[in-house]
């Protein structure tokens, strides 16, 4: 079955389903138990947040990622095992260089894996065209379509 993870939005599942979305300068993170073949992915749209509990985690990075990992260790994956992989973060707009929220949104999500050792197992982020993924929970590969291409990470 296929899960829609809607903007802001926040899913978790079990092989076989295949969790999507469709991203511009939002960020696509992907947390993935491989031996247990369990996953999770998060469509943020915002680097951070100061509310300590907000209604939406999903929608920014510093409460998806820990969000995530509890939501994941709940349905049976292993905090310790987790990999991660990222999409998304585009340039859609010109706009100067310290507004770029696609890219503070990929430099937010890098900082939050170092911190809770997860390792980054492949991306495909920035540039300046919109994404459409598909991550899928039986061996945790992820098709990104972009600009006609897809491309697995």
């Amino acid at each position: 079955m296929v899960i829609k993870v809607r903007i802001g939005g926040l899913e978790v599942a079990k092989s076989p389903e295949v969790l999507e979305t469709l991203l511009g300068s939002c960020v696509a993170i992907m947390l993935y138990d491989p031996g247990k073949k369990i996953g999770g992915m998060a469509h943020s749209v915002l680097p951070e947040t100061r509310e300590s509990n907000p209604k939406d985690p999903g929608k920014y990075v510093n409460t998806a990622i820990p969000a995530l990992i509890t939501k994941l260790t709940v349905l049976g994956a292993r905090p310790n095992k987790l990999i991660a992989k990222l999409a998304g973060g585009a340039q859609m707009f010109k706009t100067p260089s310290n507004m770029n929220i696609g890219q503070k949104n990929v430099d937010t999500a890098k900082k939050l894996l170092q911190k809770y050792k997860i390792p980054l197992k492949g991306e495909d982020t920035g540039g300046n065209k919109s994404r459409y993924v598909r991550f899928f929970l039986k061996d945790g590969k992820v098709e990104v379509r972009k600009g006609g291409k897809i491309i697995t990470i």
